[in-house]
């Protein structure tokens, strides 16, 4: 069993090693960390602090994408607590008195949890105090008879009134009415003699619960409310982009060895082909009467030559196709096309989606990556923001034009043909290639059928970083 903690500053990560030994922890979580996460059934994530301002936060389907594969999910102290008090009902776990305070209706503002910290390298120290520490702080000097339920809450909407930023408990005395001073005065007299620290305290609770392998931890619950609507075209695009492999220090997701794949294998517009005739006519894309079984279809669909709103798929020289062709190309083009931020690994015909294939397209996305890294941007590039390599439009035509061995006001039909909607969409995907085209052409990327080393490509597709 695998043990996956995202903490940040709600504790320190030496201290995640103390209480549970052997469990990998990783910085707050965001959108798309989960996706990445090498996890199965059985396996437990633990989400203890997460970004939301600097990143986009993590998002609901991806925990209940880690829930619906057997994997436990548990929350608690920070962002952890904020998801687990949402998706309680479908089986991810809460930990802790934030948790309950959220799960309650108590807290219903996400900045009660919100802290400034530190970079990674300061070990993401906090540098302001949550106000749900300071609602619980509050809560505890009302059990003592330190305050009164009505001074509680005078200090609390004081509390609130401060931005997350600059919430603190000397931040809270200086923003204090001259008739409240003396209230504040006597919680912080008190509270410095029994400092608390709610999200700290949950964040070891879960952790010690984890080490004990407490039941509440259970992965699965009779009471859980199924999943239901979980895969839809939003997760599908979310895999794509952040699942993937490391590659020589390089990141590569799914959605780039697609790209790879669809743009740079010789076989890919073959095998596009017959993969969206094989659908449509409902064969096996081996079959080798593809195209007729799908010429029969398109004519008991009263498809006998290409259909007015077909010729926007077709170049003007192709108007001269014969029927049967000229329907084939217009199913092709209009069933087999996606946008680029659909753009995912299913999208690629089975025959090319083997190990070898999809180990030698990460290498080749991986080498892209590191060379545009190393260029100095030119008249013919700059960098986008983010650090990647922006080449102009024509430079990007000019270049796949070349390598694909067609006119470039052909492009667009050779992008359709490959499985790209339009031209945007193709360059999109391209344009991080276009350096390692210019540099080493086309990459030799093994034939379908061919047997290929595992992780070994002769030429520059196998030399990464």
């Amino acid at each position: 069993m695998t043990d996956v903690v995202f903490i940040g500053p709600s504790l320190p990560a030496d201290e995640v090693g103390r209480l549970l030994p052997d469990a990998v922890v990783l910085p707050p979580v965001a959108h798309g960390d989960l996706l990445r996460l090498d996890v199965a059934p059985g396996d437990r994530v633990l989400v203890i602090d997460g970004f939301f301002l600097q990143h986009p936060p993590v998002r609901h389907r991806e925990i209940l994408d880690l829930l619906d594969r057997g994997v436990t999910v548990a929350g608690a102290a920070s962002m952890g607590a904020l998801r687990a008090a949402e998706l309680w009902p479908f089986g991810m776990r809460g930990v802790g008195e934030v948790f309950q305070l959220y799960r309650d209706g108590v807290v219903t503002g996400d900045d009660e949890v919100a802290v400034v910290h530190g970079p990674a390298e300061d070990g993401h120290r906090a540098l302001s105090v949550p106000l749900v520490n300071i609602r619980v702080a509050l809560r505890r000097a009302v059990a003592a008879g330190v305050l009164s339920d009505t001074e509680a809450v005078l200090l609390l909407n004081i509390g609130r009134d401060l931005p997350f930023r600059r919430r603190s408990y000397r931040a809270l005395e200086r923003s204090a009415p001259p008739e409240a001073k003396d209230v504040v005065d006597r919680f912080l007299t008190w509270h410095r003699q029994d400092p608390s620290d709610a999200k700290g305290a949950d964040a070891r609770l879960l952790l010690s619960m984890a080490a004990d392998n407490a039941p509440e931890l259970c992965p699965a619950h009779p009471g859980d409310q199924p999943i239901d609507n979980l895969h839809t075209r939003f997760l599908d695009s979310w895999r794509s982009r952040f699942a993937g492999e490391s590659v020589g220090g390089h990141w590569t997701s799914d959605r780039e060895a697609a790209a790879v794949l669809m743009l740079l294998h010789p076989e890919s517009p073959t095998w596009h082909r017959r993969g969206v005739l094989a659908g449509l006519a409902e064969v096996d894309i081996t079959d080798p009467a593809v195209e007729e079984r799908a010429s029969e279809v398109a004519r008991r669909r009263g498809l006998t030559g290409a259909p007015a709103s077909g010729w926007d798929w077709l170049t003007d020289r192709e108007r001269d196709l014969d029927d049967r062709e000229a329907v084939l190309r217009v199913l092709v083009r209009a069933f087999g096309t996606t946008p680029y931020r659909s753009l995912a690994l299913w999208m690629v015909a089975a025959p090319l989606r083997t190990p070898a294939l999809l180990t030698a397209a990460r290498q080749v996305a991986a080498t892209a990556a590191s060379l545009n890294e190393t260029l100095v941007p030119r008249t013919t590039g700059r960098r986008r923001p983010g650090g990647r390599l922006h080449f102009r439009t024509e430079i990007v035509d000019a270049c796949f034009a070349r390598l694909w061995g067609c006119a470039v006001d052909e492009l667009e039909a050779a992008a359709w043909d490959r499985g790209f909607v339009d031209l945007a969409a193709f360059r999109y995907a391209a344009e991080p290639l276009v350096a390692y085209v210019k540099a080493f052409g086309s990459p030799r990327l093994p034939t379908v059928g061919t047997r290929a080393q595992e992780g070994t490509l002769a030429g520059p597709a196998a030399r990464v970083g």
